[in-house]
């Protein structure tokens, strides 16, 4: 006689389990993320390659402190354990840090954010060449309306202008979702040296191009915060949600960025982002609920007694 599938596996609820809370640490990562541009209107004179530099000395002294509690004060161990996979992630995502900055530097922040909204797509695609991860049609729904939102939220104000500045914006994009496959291929192992390598190179680039190092104290302590904040918890939680999560939903989790961003500057600095950025942010955030609502509803697969 067949058997009956066994929903009640304990294996399987273990998965669930751990599928929801990787979904809700990505959620968290892209809250923490979010939060840039608050710290940023803080700074009274740091210029922007001070921000990079300064964000990523907090954001390696984070990943350091935190390697060093995971293994009971001993780094040397887990420094050792560095894989060629974490060496690969850390230069992608370090790359798009740098992309962000070129881009922003040549194009206009629509072309940007509308550009880093095919994120998702380009980790799908990815996920599935590479790791063979099938895109679920609640992901896919959900990812077509986080682009119907951007492009809602940044319509009016694209333009063909910045054609350099718009491929530094495509190249971040590859890189976060290449970052993000590289993430779910060694899940498996300890990842987190990724988080350190990206702030050592972001560090390494960003000192060509810093003439004084010279900062106020109040700018200084803001790098640093946002470095152990904004970059260095959100990174934590981003490599142990990815452990659990397929890529494309990775990457879509943390669009949520994209809509809060403006909201905290509007709440703080009553800067009012406009009524077509509302819309449009309004409409991200029901596609990232329609995944997070799934993830904490989705069904294991069966097993076969």
């Amino acid at each position: 006689m067949r058997a009956q599938p066994n929903y009640s596996s304990p294996n399987t609820s273990s998965a669930r389990l751990l599928y929801r809370n990787g979904a809700i640490m990505v959620i968290m990562c892209g809250l923490l993320w979010s939060t840039a541009g608050i710290g940023v209107r803080y700074i009274d004179s740091a210029t922007g390659w001070h921000i990079v530099f300064f964000r990523s000395v907090g954001l390696v002294i984070t990943i350091l402190m935190v390697m060093a509690w995971r293994s009971k004060g001993d780094l040397i161990t887990p420094l050792k354990r560095t894989n060629k996979l974490s060496i690969l992630a850390g230069l992608f995502m370090g790359a798009s840090f740098f992309g962000n900055i070129f881009a922003l530097l040549h194009t206009s922040v629509a072309n940007v954010t509308f550009l880093l909204s095919s994120t998702p797509f380009i980790a799908a695609l990815l996920g599935w060449i590479i790791l063979g991860e099938r895109v679920k049609k609640r992901t896919w729904a959900a990812i077509a309306l986080t682009s119907v939102g951007v492009s809602v939220m940044v319509g009016n104000a694209l333009s063909g202008d910045g054609i350099i500045g718009m491929g530094f914006a495509l190249m971040m994009a590859v890189c976060y979702a290449a970052f993000t496959v590289i993430m779910r291929r060694g899940k498996s192992g300890d990842m987190l040296p990724a988080a350190l390598i990206a702030g050592i190179f972001s560090m390494l680039v960003a000192s060509y191009a810093i003439d004084d190092f010279a900062i106020s104290w109040t700018d200084l302590a803001i790098c640093l915060a946002l470095g152990f904040f904004q970059m260095g918890l959100a990174m934590v939680l981003f490599i142990a949600g990815s452990k659990h999560v397929p890529a494309a939903e990775l990457t879509l989790l943390t669009m949520l960025e994209v809509i809060l961003s403006p909201i905290w500057v509007w709440f703080v600095f009553n800067e009012h982002p406009g009524y077509w950025t509302l819309i449009g942010g309004s409409i991200i955030m029901l596609g990232v609920l329609i995944q997070a609502i799934g993830a904490s509803r989705s069904q294991p697969k069966p097993q076969i007694a």
